[in-house]
């Protein structure tokens, strides 16, 4: 990516942040705002079966689809990490909360974030 466009992308990540009441969910937000005051960096997960299972109950597609279909969503994320932030690997400890929903339901999983947000200062 041209570096103008890696400073926009950084640049509207901050200025969002900086509004407050958001949440941001796209181009590795989190990577983005490390270090900065007020802001929670959460990574919500589940194992590529889990995922891949969600595909096919919502959209219906084959089981060797959906399972592409994560594999595929994965390494896009990867290098998007590498290329843009010179990450390699993603860590649970680049988040602040790492929440694992192949257990939790999504109801627990919001009550988690929800509870973790109102105490960040």
């Amino acid at each position: 990516m041209p570096e103008d466009l890696r400073v926009l992308i950084r640049a509207a990540i901050h200025e969002v942040a900086g509004a407050g009441q958001a949440v941001i969910v796209a181009h590795a937000a989190s990577m983005a705002l490390t270090g900065t005051t007020g802001v929670l960096r959460v990574l919500v997960t589940a194992s590529a079966d889990t995922r891949a299972q969600r595909l096919v109950a919502a959209q219906g597609i084959a089981a060797a689809d959906a399972a592409a279909a994560v594999a595929a969503s994965d390494r896009e994320r990867r290098d998007y990490f590498q290329h843009f932030y010179g990450i390699k690997d993603e860590l649970p400890t680049h988040y602040d909360v790492v929440v694992n929903t192949d257990v939790l339901t999504p109801a627990h999983a919001v009550a988690i974030i929800v509870s973790a947000a109102q105490n960040v200062g």
